[in-house]
């Protein structure tokens, strides 16, 4: 089973990755384009665990910096999904926790993203980092993380149970 967990995190990695660089900047949103793939990350990141979050985040990030025009510093976008898929695996280990409660974290770790993202390009000095934009995008990032949380972490994790059905549970000593 774990060739399909891989097949599914590849597939819905880039298929998150096509739709930010293709679809999401034609809906003229006001702010930033809406960061699909690192709530697709955060989503594996809570299903996943930890490890598998960190990889996944690490995976994506190389992609995103190999896809989209060199202008900025490679491997910046993999260095903070690392991160940010890390902290995704360890706040989803609790299962008891509200849907709506975990659609926030999944937007505040997008919005802490950017702001990572601008902070350590500030001190790379990545040329596209604007210090009078960054409170507007992160604000926007983090609206927009939560919306589209609110479809993607149930879809990835009804994904997730079909390709990794839960182990079942046995009563000992009932007949």
């Amino acid at each position: 089973m774990g060739w399909l967990r891989t097949a599914l995190t590849v597939a819905l990695v880039v298929t998150a990755l096509l739709l930010e660089l293709t679809a999401l900047p034609l809906v003229h949103l006001p702010g930033a384009v809406p960061d699909l793939l690192t709530v697709t990350v955060i989503a594996l990141g809570f299903v996943g665990g930890p490890v598998r979050g960190a990889a996944t985040g690490l995976f994506a990030g190389l992609l995103l910096d190999l896809v989209t025009p060199a202008v900025g510093v490679l491997g910046l976008s993999a260095v903070m999904l690392v991160v940010v898929g890390y902290f995704a695996g360890v706040l989803g280990g609790d299962r008891d926790r509200s849907p709506f409660v975990t659609v926030l974290v999944a937007g505040l770790l997008a919005g802490a993203t950017t702001l990572g993202l601008a902070l350590v390009g500030g001190v790379v000095a990545d040329p596209r980092v604007s210090w009078d934009r960054v409170p507007g995008l992160v604000l926007t990032q983090t609206a927009y993380a939560v919306v589209l949380a609110a479809f993607v972490v149930p879809g990835v994790a009804a994904l997730w149970r079909r390709v990794d059905p839960p182990a079942p549970r046995y009563e000992v000593g009932r007949q």
